[in-house]
């Protein structure tokens, strides 16, 4: 379910749920793998750097603007702990497999060709608003979850957006999509937009896998699915 939030909101600019019918067989296989032999799935080690080595080298001034806009998260949220998510990469197999159920246009859409993720969340209740630094869009689809919300955010007034931790200042940021993402569905999903993750009750892995662009936006692949959706 999308509900937009606020007057003015183009939807379709920060997620869209398609009608797109592939690869549900491959997704089954792959959360059969997660649950049983996780190990085989090669960790992201760049998304694994923690917040001392992260403000390091943002310089005094950028340190303390950081540390203002986590406190006030927190403020926002207390007592919810940070939803922990971690991304991996695919096996050279598990990789050709995937490239090979992707329908064709997809492949050959962009320069760059599509990349693909293996992403599991868990343990917290919360993942601040915060925007992709490399991947600007990703046909998403989630595996496994119990109903968390995604929210997807827009600027009401300029703010620098620190390359180092890409987080907004909340006060300058309004809601305007509320998404509960129903597993089994493709969705395009627009990294490039501010959006964080709400979690409830359940202690279930979130798990999902990617297809990731790097070099369109949300609209042009959401133009693209749209074609090709039938």
């Amino acid at each position: 379910m999308i509900k937009t939030i606020g007057n003015n909101v183009d939807q379709d600019l920060y997620v869209y749920e398609s009608k797109l019918d592939f690869g549900k067989e491959f997704g089954q296989k792959i959360l059969d793998l997660v649950l049983t032999t996780p190990d085989i799935f090669p960790s992201r080690h760049n998304y694994k750097k923690t917040l001392k080595d992260v403000l390091r080298n943002a310089g005094k001034e950028k340190t303390r603007e950081i540390l203002k806009r986590m406190d006030k998260f927190h403020k926002l949220y207390p007592d919810q702990d940070p939803i922990e998510f971690h991304q991996y990469f695919f096996t050279e197999e598990l990789k050709t497999e995937f490239m090979s159920i992707i329908p064709d246009w997809l492949k050959t859409f962009t320069e760059e060709g599509p990349d693909f993720m293996l992403q599991i969340g868990s343990q917290g209740q919360v993942l601040y608003p915060h925007k992709g630094h490399r991947r600007t869009c990703s046909l998403f689809f989630l595996l496994q979850s119990d109903g968390q919300e995604t929210r997807w955010y827009r600027n009401t007034q300029d703010f620098e957006v620190i390359d180092a931790l890409r987080i907004p200042d909340i006060d300058c940021v309004e809601q305007v999509i509320s998404s509960v993402i129903r597993p089994g569905k493709w969705y395009v999903f627009n990294h490039r937009e501010w959006h964080s993750v709400h979690k409830y009750v359940s202690d279930r892995p979130r798990i999902n896998i990617g297809i990731d662009f790097n070099d369109i936006s949300a609209t042009e692949l959401v133009k693209l699915v749209k074609q090709h959706e039938g």
